[in-house]
């Protein structure tokens, strides 16, 4: 229980009673303690109104510097991110980044192709194999064929992605535009789509 100290006009609390005042662990009145933010008066004794007057300002303190924001970190972070974006367009540019969505419109319409291709199998080889009696020689017309089904997927075309991408961009210079399209292929143009010469 407090005691006050009539000479100094204080009141006196133990570590335990500080730490059920605070409801905090007495390990945490300890560090509190050893960084100055309650007030030891003696070995595990501390002045109590001194010590809440301490606490306050202590988490007043702490409140400011997490509202405040440090000019040099803010601006740290923004130019992370705006080179962060910028790479990521490069990427879409050069075809080494697509959006989902363009992946799976792509890649359905590919799929759709060699289902086409492998479902026509029987009937554009199906001729072919008339009058073949021998195993070795229909199985390399059938092999022809699923090798001629498996080419349309064995195609990447970057520009593919592109060409159906919302991300079309343009790099500006002046009075020259440069397309991705022509810039993959080395070719920068005009802003009257003329090659560059």
């Amino acid at each position: 229980m407090a005691r006050k100290d009539s000479e100094k006009n204080t009141y006196i609390v133990t570590t335990a009673e500080i730490s059920e005042i605070f409801g905090i662990s007495t390990r945490r009145v300890q560090q509190l303690a050893k960084d100055g933010v309650f007030v030891r008066v003696g070995h595990g004794q501390f002045d109590l109104p001194a010590s809440v007057n301490s606490f306050i300002e202590y988490r007043l303190d702490d409140t400011k510097d997490e509202g405040v924001l440090d000019k040099t970190t803010e601006e740290a972070k923004w130019t992370r991110a705006r080179r962060e974006k910028t790479e990521l367009e490069l990427q879409i540019m050069r075809g080494d980044l697509h959006r989902s969505e363009d992946v799976r419109r792509v890649m359905n319409d590919m799929m759709g192709a060699f289902r086409a291709r492998i479902l026509s199998i029987p009937s554009k080889f199906a001729p072919q194999l008339v009058g073949l009696t021998e195993i070795p020689p229909i199985k390399e017309v059938l092999k022809r064929g699923v090798y001629e089904a498996l080419e349309e997927l064995s195609d990447y075309d970057p520009m593919v992605f592109y060409d159906i991408s919302k991300d079309k961009m343009l790099l500006e210079d002046a009075d020259e535009v440069t397309s991705i399209d022509d810039e993959l292929n080395g070719e920068p143009v005009r802003h009257d789509g003329k090659p560059k010469k």
